[in-house]
């Protein structure tokens, strides 16, 4: 004789859309970094338009504001899921980087505030933002030290480009007492922002083009990122010194564009959230391609004058194209949905596209309408986010 209960199991406790939000990382800091970005963005194209007056100067809000409080987060989310699995260690839990996403938002928040006062009002936002990355950096630090996995050495690398966001981060502090702009920025936007894109990218498109392709094979140079990494440490200096760093955008542009030639990424291939990700590091060449002419122009007398478009090739082609695909692959693949860019996920990234060659071509002819170009960019960064979110965000949201 079978007996059948007649009690039913207790149903799972719902969990509410905040509660799903933090439940992993790269939800709440994709979803911060997503809402500081418009933000920042939006703020800095109204400065512009001369509809409000930001209380410092532009270049210390655009450059700290989007490397360590916008980019920064979709840094933190991805690699706070990606380096556990690297190091084959359990994933990070909420208590250790809730504290994170509140110190850096916290403190985010408040720098948009206090830049309506002064420059040196923001000393307190960005020691509240830069106790957030220590403690990110302590939290990678430890996955690291913690691993058994033999090989290490991206994301040693990784590390190594934290410590010098860090320090980065220290020197934006000082330059609002001593002058130290240049430094500040070529620490946190080449040795930090740049090489920590550059060193996910060449871990993980020849990865996921060997595990997607048939018959493709990695062919990756050994001491690649150590070539880069002298390279660029010698333009930063090159730059702060304000001398022409003509050998070292010139061996970042050889040295890297042999590298791409040598892993013959598969566009034609791929399917279209592969080829996109292969599409963005190709705007690595332009942008240094475009400082090689820069700086020979000047070393002939005949100094060409490109603004920032070379910069903005780095910052909008690759880093923001990199940031949709990764995210968008990330966001889809950890829901449990078949990684993918259909039409409208493409159309996202034309418009990169489209608003990265915008920015240089107004940087190379800013007689043809500069302000507008930028105003153009602005609305365009807002607009691809907007877009993005409303097909991507809710999933954050979800169970």
């Amino acid at each position: 004789m079978v007996f059948v209960s007649s009690l039913t199991p207790p149903e799972p406790p719902k969990t509410t859309a905040l509660q799903n939000l933090v439940a992993q990382p790269h939800r709440l800091f994709f979803f911060a970094g997503v809402v500081q970005g418009v933000l920042f963005v939006a703020l800095l194209g109204l400065h512009y338009a001369g509809l409000l007056s930001l209380h410092v100067s532009v270049g210390l809000y655009h450059a700290y504001a989007m490397t360590f409080i916008v980019f920064t987060q979709f840094f933190a989310g991805f690699l706070l899921t990606t380096f556990p699995r690297y190091l084959s260690r359990p994933s990070a839990s909420p208590k250790e980087y809730l504290p994170i996403a509140w110190l850096m938002n916290g403190g985010g928040l408040l720098f948009i505030a206090l830049s309506f006062v002064s420059e040196m009002a923001l000393v307190a936002p960005m020691l509240v933002i830069m106790a957030g990355y220590v403690k990110l950096c302590l939290l990678l630090l430890e996955f690291q030290t913690k691993s058994t996995v033999t090989n290490k050495v991206d994301t040693t690398w990784m590390l190594r480009a934290f410590a010098l966001g860090l320090v980065g981060q220290l020197l934006f502090i000082a330059n609002l007492f001593i002058p130290a702009y240049a430094l500040a920025l070529g620490v946190s936007f080449y040795l930090y922002l740049f090489f920590i894109v550059l060193i996910v990218s060449q871990k993980m498109m020849p990865f996921f083009a060997a595990n997607t392709i048939i018959g493709y094979t990695m062919n990756k140079s050994k001491h690649f990122l150590l070539l880069v990494f002298v390279a660029l440490v010698l333009k930063v200096v090159l730059e702060a010194l304000s001398m022409n760093a003509f050998v070292a955008d010139s061996a970042l542009f050889g040295i890297i564009t042999y590298e791409l030639l040598k892993w013959r990424l598969p566009f034609r291939k791929s399917p279209a959230i592969l080829w996109v990700l292969f599409l963005s590091i190709w705007w690595v060449p332009v942008g240094f391609g475009l400082f090689v002419v820069q700086d020979f122009s000047a070393l002939v007398g005949h100094s060409i004058y490109l603004e920032k478009s070379p910069l903005h090739a780095l910052a909008l082609g690759y880093f923001t194209t990199v940031l949709v695909g990764f995210g968008t692959r990330v966001i889809l693949g950890h829901s449990g949905r078949t990684p993918k860019a259909d039409a409208y996920a493409v159309t996202l990234f034309g418009l990169i596209q489209a608003m990265a060659l915008i920015r240089i071509i107004a940087g190379i002819f800013p007689q043809f309408g500069y302000l507008h170009a930028v105003l153009t960019v602005a609305v365009l960064w807002i607009v691809i986010f907007g877009l993005w979110s409303k097909r991507y965000i809710h999933i954050l949201f979800e169970k």
